[in-house]
């Protein structure tokens, strides 16, 4: 089947301008972020286990439990969690409105694909200055925290970021932080079904623009 089948491309509209497949993919991110939570709590547990470790000593109580802060695969664990969040919210947004899927494309987002402040915001899902705060974290490790060394732009990189040389600084302890997106997570799926039994489906002959 070719891309230019515009029975082929109506699937792949549909597809775009269906809220559930937006929700289905945020369950998938959502199941992986959880994955990756919990291996990254058994590496510290058993420092050594993660791919490529390697422990030369190991001095610990035998009955010592590491607290839960996500090990070593915590980042990449928060920018799962933040594509989680970022389906659910991009799912109400295009339930609403699903001009924004046009005949060859998503639209544009306005440069905010990964900002999750502005995403909820235009969700219409309120969120607590807490909330905000932890929207802006996840934001950013999505953008790039959790996917490279250092941002493009190297006056993003702050004290909180690791580089050589440096050791970074946090005041926001990891597992804290895991509830929060768990919260976060619980409210903006809510959202989303109740928008989807709000909103009429599309038929599947809709005209996309």
């Amino acid at each position: 089947m070719t891309n230019n089948n515009e029975e082929w491309l109506q699937r792949v509209r549909y597809t775009a301008a269906e809220p559930t497949s937006w929700l289905s993919h945020a369950r998938t991110l959502r199941q992986a972020a959880e994955d990756l939570w919990l291996s990254g709590n058994a590496h510290s547990r058993n420092p050594g286990s993660e791919l490529g470790a390697t422990v030369l000593a190991k001095w610990t109580s035998p009955d010592f439990v590491p607290p839960k802060t996500g090990g070593s695969t915590r980042d990449v664990c928060f920018m799962v969690f933040g594509f989680a969040l970022e389906n659910l919210a991009k799912g109400i947004i295009v339930c609403r409105d699903p001009s924004l899927v046009s005949r060859a494309r998503l639209k544009s987002w306005h440069d905010a694909g990964h900002d999750l402040v502005a995403l909820f915001s235009r969700a219409g899902i309120a969120v607590s200055t807490e909330e905000h705060q932890t929207l802006e974290r996840i934001a950013r490790i999505a953008e790039w925290k959790g996917r490279y060394p250092v941002a493009m732009s190297f006056y993003e990189v702050g004290a909180q970021d690791p580089i050589i040389g440096h050791i970074a600084v946090s005041n926001v302890w990891p597992a804290d932080e895991f509830a929060r997106l768990c919260q976060l997570y619980e409210r903006a799926k809510a959202f989303l079904v109740e928008t989807m039994e709000k909103v009429s489906p599309l038929p599947a002959d809709y005209k996309f623009e």
